[in-house]
This record gives structure tokens, sequence and C-alpha cells, in this order.
């Protein structure tokens, strides 16, 4: 098969779009499940706490009721993902909290303690630094669904 028509076939089945939205909807919907429990909600609160955007959060609501925030929100965006399959609008309302999930997530790399450490006099990630830099792409699949969710309203105007 050339290259050429696996693009085409790709691109018929839209499998970038599929698989996309059905990773960002997974993904939200277990982590913000998760922020119900005890283990979780600790477990994040050196995140939450040490960033300037979100550690309002833990400051108002405890690290419980933050959490449980956190995870509202999650899934809030991922059921509206879902939803964008037959109401566009709700699609693009859920793809841009999740962009604003993971931007703020991409953002602890810089603001959590130990996210990057030197070796060797070359900053390096450690294994919660390295575990947060993946939401940068996972920032750049929500704002790709913004754009699918976007055209399936209308044309966009430039």
């Amino acid at each position: 098969m050339k290259i050429t028509n696996l693009i085409k076939k790709i691109e018929q089945l839209n499998l970038p779009f599929i698989i996309c939205s059905f990773g960002i909807v997974v993904i939200l919907l277990w982590v913000g499940s998760f922020k119900f429990y005890e283990v979780e909600a600790t477990g994040v609160a050196p995140l939450v706490t040490n960033s300037p955007l979100v550690s309002w959060d833990y400051a108002i609501f405890g690290v419980r009721g933050g959490a449980s925030l956190i995870g509202i929100t999650e899934i809030i965006a991922a059921i509206l993902i879902v939803a964008g399959n037959f109401r566009p609008r709700a699609g693009i309302a859920g793809s841009i909290m999740s962009a604003v999930i993971f931007f703020v997530t991409s953002t602890f790399v810089i603001t959590t303690p130990g996210s990057v450490h030197m070796v060797e006099g070359i900053p390096r990630l450690s294994d919660m630094g390295s575990f947060l830099f993946k939401d940068i792409t996972l920032l750049g699949a929500s704002l790709y669904l913004l754009i699918h969710f976007g055209h399936r309203i209308g044309p966009v105007k430039k």
C-alpha cells in the first residue's frame, strides 16, 4: 500500500479524531474519578499547592474538597467531549476545558519542586517531571479537538 493511500484511509476513517478524543476522554474520566479518593487527593497536593494558578483550590476547599472540584471538572470536560459527537458546541466547551486543564498541569513541571534537577550541569526531568511533561501533548490534542468541533459548526473565518 502506498503511503498516500494509507494517509487517505486514515483521513477517511477519521482516526486522528477518534484516537485523540478516546484518549483524552479516558484520561479525564480515569484521573477525574480518582480525585475522589484520599490517596489521589493527597498525591496531587504537592502539584496543586505549589502552583500559582490553582493553589487557591486546596487553600479554599481543603485537600479532599479541592481534589473533588478538580475531579468534577475533569469528568465534565470528558462528558462534554463525548457529547460533542452529537452537539459540536458541547465538544467545543469540553475541548476548551480540557485545554485549560492540560495547560495548567503542564505548568506543574515548572512549579513543582523536584520536577527538574541538574545532572552533570544539564537540566533533566525527574520521574514526576516526565509524567507531567506528557500533558503538553494532551494540550495539543485538546486544541485539535477544539478545531475539529469548530469545523463541525461551520467554516472558521480568517
